[in-house]
């Protein structure tokens, strides 16, 4: 039973990240001091080495540098810097403090990760270049369940094209001593186990799978890889699939498996430490091949998003992705990412007061029964000059049956807690401020699971949540955005997240037909928009971002996300509307999604949305990369002209970017050019 909202003394302690200070100051985090956590920080103008330095002063026991860092990297003075660690609770809290001595400038915390998973003797191995045919291309990949041994990604029955994976969901090996977390898979180890592991010219994949780490059935360890069709596998075979038949692609293959754990639980588990680790393992080994001395290029296909951020082009994960694509100048490196998925979720919202009637606006937030997963909603101030900002508005919550929340205003300190009739924390609603280049201010509310399998849980009340805000120093062209955060479980994961909406009356979901509205109908006065809900992944300035159309009806996917973003002055160049294109992610209405890869040899599902659409357009990119002068933005508004795919006139670059792109994949023919 919900029974009051408290206001805790936090002192001078003002967090910095409200997910990792809510993470952190849970009663299940009370059990896990001594735990180790994976974490992402942003680390300011200081070297790994200095920062490393200046932990073991204070915290000796409580810091893990991963061995992907080499001493080049831990020495390396920077003006920012993101670095994956592993970190125990003390620590963590001591880092996510605005002004903390370690030079962080913030923390997003992964999951607890078991002391027998990491190698603290782990160190970096020697990284010899390999030398590869011109006209090479290396592909990346990073995904979950990844079934490497598929025969789309061999070079012939017994050999390879995966050249190099990082399995990061296993126990190290400890023998190799070359990961910190997870366990290294090369050519030669996978090549050996093809070989051995087949027989009478098939390949007994479930032992492979088992020798590899990828599955543990008998520790009741889950791998995606394990069912019949993997989000990673199925990717990864439209992005570099090729019939072994194809003695020579020219598509070497490098990937990171993420953990299962971070895919499942989006709420507030961070995916940034697992990306952060992956990409800086695939950053050293895409540098390897050369060609004549010279690295060849790289096109890396990341097929995730997420609702949550600022949407301005400043967020961490846009920071991260071009911190990796410029990692090596002297590489060519293009990525692609998903539009997202969406568009029709429910989960954005734009608050503008007008100056004639600055009345409060509420929002119902819906919080749905048997939801195993935290629900988080952010309220994104305007971004100022101001040092502090201006306060710019107000928020009360009201919960299902329970008392509204006092206020908390957009200036430092403001939190309040409610709590359940044992004192236990089931909702938090914090100021936090997001330091530059985002400069903008962030009130969070975050809402406690409704539902739980293990016993004497806190559980927040399901039902419709009431959020209230209040104008104080805002002009009328300004604008709070909203924003709840992913939660929902994934297909092929147990049941576990559902997704909060808003639940506005106002809110138009169907057309006259009966269909989805699939655009905002004209001066809709409604908070609750579906314009602008671009995956939070996809803001920065280099990656290709992709959108999803249906083939049959011509038209747009549904869930296919839109524009714009929200542009700041800190909005770096050159800025975007929306996707830079469209591929196919939907046959037709029945006939949903596209073909490719299953987890075992011989088999091919169907997997929609635009995480599918985007590799078809990394599948055509590692044809043209070599030769194209100028940036993949660039090249794929050239490709929508070169391979256009006709789409409606009256949809909006928001949402279908330069157009439709006709890219058809073949994996016995498409060899190399």
């Amino acid at each position: 039973m919900v029974t009051k909202w408290t206001a805790p003394d936090t002192g001078d302690h003002i967090p910095i990240d409200a997910l990792t200070f809510r993470r952190l100051a849970s009663d299940f985090a009370s059990f896990l001091d001594t735990a180790w956590w994976s974490a992402m920080i942003d680390l300011g103008d200081t070297s790994i080495a200095e920062f490393a330095a200046s932990v073991a002063q204070r915290f000796p026991q409580d810091l893990l540098i991963p061995a992907a860092y080499d001493e080049a990297d831990r020495t390396a003075r920077k003006d920012g810097q993101f670095i994956a660690i592993f970190a125990r609770k003390p620590l963590l809290e001591a880092m996510n403090h605005t002004g903390n001595e370690f030079g962080v400038r913030n923390v997003h915390l992964g999951m607890v990760t078991s002391e027998d998973w990491l190698d603290h003797d782990a160190a970096p191995g020697e990284l010899p270049d390999i030398e590869v045919a011109p006209g090479t291309v290396v592909m990346g990949m990073i995904d979950d369940g990844l079934a490497i041994a598929h025969e789309l990604f061999r070079a012939s029955r017994e050999t390879t094209r995966v050249e190099y994976c990082a399995v990061l969901p296993t126990p190290p090996d400890t023998s190799a001593g070359d990961a910190t977390q997870g366990r290294i898979l090369r050519k030669d180890e996978i090549d050996t186990y093809l070989h051995s592991l087949t027989y009478s010219d098939l390949l007994d994949e479930e032992a492979f799978y088992a020798r590899t780490g990828q599955t543990d059935l008998a520790q009741g360890k889950f791998s995606p890889v394990s069912l019949r069709r993997s989000h990673g596998t199925h990717i990864m075979g439209i992005a570099a699939g090729f019939d072994p038949d194809i003695t020579e692609t020219g598509r070497p293959i490098i990937c990171t498996v993420l953990p299962p754990r971070v895919v499942e639980d989006t709420s507030g588990i961070s995916l940034l430490p697992s990306l952060c680790l992956a990409l800086q393992l695939l950053s050293k080994q895409a540098s390897r091949f050369k060609c004549g001395g010279h690295p060849v290029p790289l096109v890396l296909n990341f097929s995730f998003g997420n609702f949550s951020g600022p949407h301005d082009g400043t967020s961490e994960v846009a920071r991260l992705l071009e911190q990796f694509i410029t990692d090596d100048p002297a590489q060519k490196r293009w990525m692609t990412l998903p539009s997202g998925n969406g568009n029709l979720a429910r989960s954005h919202a734009v608050l503008q007061f007008d100056e004639a009637d600055r009345q409060e606006i509420s929002l119902d937030l819906r919080v749905l029964p048997d939801d195993k997963t935290a629900s988080h909603v952010e309220l994104w101030m305007p971004y100022s000059e101001q040092s502090p900002p201006p306060n710019y508005v107000s928020v009360t919550v009201t919960p299902p049956f329970g008392p509204e929340s006092a206020t908390v205003e957009a200036r430092q300190g403001q939190i309040q807690m409610l709590h359940d009739s044992d004192g236990r924390v089931i909702a938090t609603l914090l100021y936090t401020f997001e330091p530059l280049p985002t400069a903008r201010g962030l009130i969070t509310l975050a809402i406690e699971p409704t539902a739980s399998l293990k016993p004497d849980t806190p559980l927040a009340p399901s039902g419709r949540w009431k959020i209230t805000t209040r104008p104080k120093v805002i002009a009328p062209y300004e604008q709070i955005d909203v924003w709840i955060r992913r939660d929902e479980t994934l297909p092929g994961y147990r049941p576990g997240g559902r997704q909060s909406f808003f639940d506005n009356a106002c809110y138009e979901r169907f057309g006259p037909l009966g269909r989805p509205l699939p655009v905002d109908p004209p001066d809709d006065p409604c908070p609750v928009r579906r314009a602008g809900m671009l995956s939070g992944f996809a803001g920065g300035t280099s990656p290709m971002v992709v959108a999803g159309y249906t083939a049959q009806n011509h038209q747009l996917s549904d869930y296919s996300a839109a524009g714009p973003m929200t542009h700041t002055p800190m909005t770096p160049e050159p800025s975007r509307n929306g996707p830079d294109a469209s591929a196919l992610a939907d046959e037709s209405l029945v006939r949903w999604g596209v073909l490719s890869a299953g987890s075992r040899s011989g088999s091919y599902v169907r997997l929609d949305g635009t995480s599918v659409a985007c590799p078809r357009v990394a599948r055509l990119a590692s044809d043209k990369i070599t030769h194209w002068p100028s940036t993949a933005r660039d090249w794929l508004a050239h490709a929508a002209s070169e391979h256009p795919f006709e789409l409606p006139p009256d949809t909006g670059e928001t949402r279908t970017g330069a157009g439709g792109v006709d890219i058809q994949v073949d994996w016995r023919k498409n060899a190399a050019k």
